[in-house]
């Protein structure tokens, strides 16, 4: 892998795995385009809560971590082109010392703003019909104003303003079309090019945007109250009481279908092993909360 090393602080780059980039951005598209994920951004009774993504939770503000995704899944795009270049170059045998800089930096092409060199002065080096403005020109209008009114602000001092993750989720599915136009000549098999066999359901992912079913987008954000069906306990404490809400039982959260192992010993030094769900776990110590705020029942320090 190709690394540059740089003179501030012993800092190294290296090149980003173009493979890697187009993986990354079609799990985000996938995930926005799930409405159980995109329901975080709401909050939870009114406040914020943390938001998981495909690769992290993020507990500061939501508008942020939207700008930060959208600002990221632009740079992708940017790199995914520049590589591009730099792959078909070599595939073509015209690699120069001037083309080998341009995919560094598109800037030395003295093109006129930065979507026109990334778009149109970059694949012009490989081939002039490739230009998107040629090849594309309904799609380069439409790219022209996005750097203009979205890419160029929030790379220069400006973010999302609201925490409503549907028009991020619609510029990734422009995105996407931009992808579509890279890949009408750099092909998806010229990535997989190499001794590696891939699986296939890996080269699907990187072709095609993946469906997450439910219980995946589950997995990644567990539910914030006792499924319906099994309520029945609730009553038995209290005929007044609502809905236990999981959020109430606070430095409590789940999203794994993994047994929780407790490793104990009794009183006479033996093993004592308690083997229980993550929402079996969760339901105990509602139930115990609840107890002792609706009954008034002292909880022993150890259980």
């Amino acid at each position: 892998m190709p690394t540059l090393t740089t003179s501030f602080y012993g800092l190294t780059l290296s090149s980003m795995p173009l493979i890697n980039v187009r993986l990354d951005f079609n799990s985000l598209l996938a995930i926005f385009r799930s409405e159980v994920f995109r329901r975080q951004f709401k909050g939870y009774k009114g406040k914020s809560i943390p938001v998981k993504t495909h690769y992290f939770t993020w507990h500061g503000r939501p508008n942020t971590l939207l700008t930060y995704l959208l600002r990221d899944a632009i740079v992708a795009v940017e790199g995914a082109v520049s590589g591009a270049v730099f792959v078909e170059a070599l595939h073509r045998g015209t690699m120069t010392d001037e083309l080998l800089e341009a995919t560094k930096n598109p800037f030395s092409l003295k093109k006129r703003g930065t979507a026109a060199c990334v778009y149109n002065g970059l694949p012009e080096l490989i081939d002039t019909s490739l230009q998107m403005e040629i090849s594309k020109p309904t799609l380069w209008d439409r790219v022209q104003h996005f750097y203009r009114e979205v890419r160029n602000p929030i790379f220069h001092a400006f973010e999302i303003a609201t925490d409503d993750p549907d028009p991020v989720w619609q510029c990734l599915e422009f995105l996407w079309e931009v992808f579509q136009w890279l890949n009408s000549w750099h092909t998806i098999e010229r990535l997989t090019e190499g001794p590696i066999a891939w699986n296939p359901e890996t080269l699907i992912r990187i072709r095609d945007i993946p469906t997450i079913e439910d219980f995946r987008i589950n997995q990644i954000i567990p539910a914030r109250a006792l499924p319906d069906e099994r309520q029945d306990y609730v009553y038995q404490v209290s005929t007044r009481m609502t809905v236990i809400e999981i959020e109430e039982v606070y430095g409590l959260s789940t999203g794994t279908n993994e047994m929780l192992n407790i490793d104990m010993t009794d009183d006479h030094s033996k093993p004592v092993k308690i083997l229980m769900s993550p929402h079996a776990a969760m339901r105990l110590l509602a139930f115990l909360a609840v107890i002792q705020q609706h009954r008034g029942w002292d909880l022993p320090d150890r259980l």
